[in-house]
C-alpha cells in the first residue's frame, strides 16, 4: 500500500478488478477479482490512488474518534455502479 496523506481528504472506493486473462473464469464469467478497497485524494490538480487491500482502512484502527473523522464513500464497480455513503 503507498503511504497515505494524513492532511487530504481521502475517498475509498470498493472496486472489482480484471485480470486480462484470457482462462481466467473469475473474469469471464463474473464483476472480476475482489473487491478491493482503493483510497483517492488529490495532489495539487491530480488525482492520485493507493491500493488497500480487502479490509476498509477503519475496520483496522481501534479508535472510535478516527472512525468519526473519516468520511468514505463505497463505490460499487459493476455493470450498475452503486454509492453509498458512510
Amino acid at each position: 500500500m503507498n503511504q497515505l496523506p494524513s492532511n487530504q481528504h481521502i475517498t475509498y472506493q470498493l472496486q472489482y478488478r480484471k485480470c486480462g486473462k484470457a482462462s481466467c473464469s473469475t473474469c469471464r464469467d463474473g464483476q472480476g477479482h475482489g473487491p478491493y478497497w482503493y483510497a483517492y485524494w488529490r495532489e495539487g490538480s491530480r488525482l492520485r490512488s493507493g491500493y488497500i487491500g480487502k479490509v476498509h482502512p477503519t475496520e483496522e484502527m481501534s479508535t472510535p474518534a478516527i472512525h468519526a473523522s473519516i468520511r468514505s464513500t463505497v463505490t460499487i464497480a459493476s455493470e450498475e455502479a452503486t454509492s453509498i455513503m458512510i
